[in-house]
């Protein structure tokens, strides 16, 4: 009896466990979910102009830096400023802005610290010239953009290379199309072999890496290279330039990062693509579904470029997406 009782008990406390555990998964909330603010007005969204803003990702599950950013994105000017005071971000004092984040010393453009002051947040207010006037007469101002600036010290290179590869994981986990990556130096030589310039398009390609034709004496030899490696080995060269670019129906993604004199400058940004202003006699009803269209296709696009590379006259190695991007499995 005391044995059945005893394996009862502990029945009772496995069968608790789970359901806690499965009430647990189910009330996960996404970054956007979890913010008080609406998503849609009587300026846009649903029957407006805008009526797709401010966007459907691809997967508003994902809870990381970019997906952190994107949610900043589409709401009202007002609420924008109302949700980073209440994440922390503080406005960066006039005489602290640096040439460094604002390169164009524009006297416009606003910036706050993060709450650590490991980056700076700059945010991209959007009147919306389409939309119904307000009181004031003006159309609504919304966050049509966030950008995002860091900066590492030179010796920090490989603090550099942790970032871009967390990016590409940000990126892999929200669903987004890699459009491109891209990497050069000064007076890097696009024919050079060990290879000194990164190019890909696309998931595939970044794990086919970068190709190469040489000559030596007239004989032509084909060569394929590790994006990373390729990115290691010129990181601190001069005037280095690296660029990664992402798409999904309704954002735009982008990492830039630069070797300037004050260290290297990583410049992150989101952009809400259905709040822009689309030409005289277009609307988003007709242009939203080639959105949608250019979205599928690019996924197709990927996957069928794999059957490219096996049938090339020198196929690479397709290295496992999980492993170039070092993802535990």
């Amino acid at each position: 009896m005391t044995r059945n009782l005893l394996f009862s008990s502990i029945m009772l406390v496995c069968l608790c466990t789970l359901a806690s555990a499965q009430t647990s998964k189910t009330t996960t909330k996404s970054n956007a979910e979890k913010m008080g603010y609406a998503r849609s007005n009587k300026y846009y969204g649903p029957g407006t102009f805008y009526c797709y803003a401010p966007g459907k990702p691809n997967n508003k599950m994902a809870n990381n830096s970019e997906s952190a950013m994107r949610d900043l994105t589409g709401i009202s000017a007002d609420d924008f400023y109302t949700e980073i005071a209440k994440q922390g971000f503080v406005a960066v004092p006039q005489k602290e802005v640096k040439k460094w984040f604002n390169e164009n010393n524009s006297k416009d453009r606003k910036f706050y610290y993060a709450p650590d002051k490991s980056y700076i947040l700059s945010p991209g207010i959007h009147e919306l010239s389409r939309s119904a006037a307000t009181e004031s007469g003006y159309g609504f101002s919304v966050s049509n953009s966030v950008g995002r600036y860091m900066l590492i010290p030179l010796q920090d290179s490989l603090k550099v290379m942790d970032a871009i590869w967390q990016y590409l994981r940000d990126l892999n986990e929200m669903k987004v199309i890699m459009s491109s990556f891209g990497s050069t130096f000064k007076k890097a030589n696009p024919k050079a072999y060990p290879i000194e310039q990164a190019g890909a398009s696309g998931w595939t390609s970044l794990r086919a890496g970068t190709f190469v034709l040489t000559s030596d004496n007239g004989k032509v030899s084909g060569h394929w290279e590790r994006i990373e490696d390729i990115v290691r080995r010129t990181i601190g060269k001069p005037e280095f330039i690296l660029k990664i670019l992402g798409m999904e129906t309704d954002f735009a993604y982008s990492m830039h990062v630069m070797l300037q004199k004050e260290g290297y400058v990583i410049n992150y940004e989101v952009v809400a693509g259905t709040f822009g202003d689309l030409e005289p006699g277009n609307n988003w009803v007709k242009e939203y579904p080639h959105l949608v269209e250019e979205y599928k296709a690019g996924v197709k696009g990927d996957k069928d470029a794999v059957n490219v590379y096996k049938t090339a006259p020198l196929p690479p190695v397709l290295e496992d997406l999980n492993t170039l991007l070092h993802i535990e499995k």
